[in-house]
């Protein structure tokens, strides 16, 4: 594949560009309810969209965020359809007593704690969704920590996403010790159900061993009736399925806090992320298995975005949505930040989830 060879797609770009209710976003998973992530198949089925810090509010001609605008940790949005028509999505977040706007899901143990989705599955009428727990940090720019991983369930067939849910907290797929692993981050069902080209029956979740300055692919397996059941879940230690967490090997380097790996037709595999966490390039890399081994990181575009402001403005998290692209392609979504606040009040064009189109071959 020639670098750089992805290109913008304006049109997932503008349904995103809101200037009332939902203005802006991070994360950006897809989750088809159909459970089916062949290309194309997207069109036959609702998709929810997962966000994490979102901006609820109104934007004025000139991209200026209105006083009243709040910050919530989380949203949702159901789009029907797999093309990018603006009527047919919706987004949803809770308000208070005073019409104030909450986020969708909250801890319930944690009065401190926030959550902040990652990928999840529709299986047999429910959502299975991975959540990180956060806790505040010890300072910096990035003052937050991942404390856990939760799952949350909601029926598939809920109007509101998420409206009502329960969810199991401290769950075993996160550790914290020499370097913190944890899983969710993506999820790959290599099933029948899910149209993967050679299913084998399981569900790969992938998660991070987060090494100083390197963040490293770790993956478990579990089967889809098992998701739930987290003593059945194994972890690839590079040689075998480990019952043990601390045991997962780094597969492969330099990926992003989250990311997507996918079966292509041809039966490898398509791992999707932002190169080393935040930069620039969206980079791939191809796979002859679910656990690898990974080819050579492939930059497939430079975002232009950190132009706006090169010494504050960034990109990160790239990742793939199957069901959304066509055959022969990828589409991609990335996200864009700024480490000055008061541009994203200033400016509300930066954070917005952006997309690219991946040829593959």
């Amino acid at each position: 594949m020639p670098p750089y060879s992805a290109t913008p797609a304006p049109d997932w770009d503008t349904l995103f560009h809101r200037s009332s209710g939902w203005t802006g976003a991070d994360a950006a998973y897809a989750l088809p309810l159909s459970g089916d992530y062949r290309p194309g198949s997207g069109d036959a089925t609702h998709t929810v969209w997962v966000f994490d810090d979102t901006f609820i509010g109104d934007v004025d001609a000139s991209g200026h965020r209105l006083p009243g605008t709040a910050l919530v940790n989380n949203t949702f949005a159901v789009l029907n359809g797999g093309q990018p028509v603006l009527d047919q999505i919706q987004f949803y977040w809770r308000t208070d007593a005073a019409g104030n706007p909450q986020a969708m899901v909250k801890p319930s143990t944690c009065t401190i704690c926030w959550y902040w989705p990652i990928d999840g599955i529709a299986l047999s009428g429910t959502i299975y969704l991975y959540v990180l727990e956060m806790a505040p940090g010890s300072g910096g720019v990035f003052n937050f920590q991942v404390v856990g991983i939760s799952l949350l369930t909601t029926p598939a067939s809920s109007p509101v996403p998420f409206d009502s849910y329960t969810a199991v907290d401290n769950t075993p797929l996160f550790a914290n010790g020499s370097s913190q692993i944890y899983f969710g981050q993506a999820v790959m069902p290599n099933t029948a159900a899910a149209g993967a080209p050679r299913p084998d029956g399981y569900l790969y979740v992938y998660g991070t061993r987060n090494d100083p300055f390197n963040k490293k692919l770790v993956v478990s397996r579990v089967l889809p009736g098992d998701i739930a059941n987290f003593s059945q879940y194994r972890f690839w230690d590079g040689k075998r399925w480990s019952k043990f967490i601390t045991r997962a090997a780094s597969l492969t380097d330099r990926i992003s806090a989250e990311f997507n790996v996918s079966p292509l037709a041809d039966g490898r595999f398509l791992l999707v992320f932002q190169l080393d966490g935040l930069s620039r390039d969206v980079a791939v890399r191809y796979g002859a298995s679910p656990i690898g081994p990974w080819g050579s990181a492939i930059p497939v575009y430079h975002a232009p975005e950190p132009d706006i402001d090169p010494a504050n403005v960034y990109t990160y998290n790239a990742k793939g949505h199957p069901h959304l692209s066509r055959p022969g392609e990828m589409l991609i979504s990335y996200n864009v930040n700024t480490f000055d606040f008061n541009e994203n009040i200033n400016n509300a064009d930066i954070y917005r989830p952006r997309f690219i189109r991946l040829p593959l071959q």
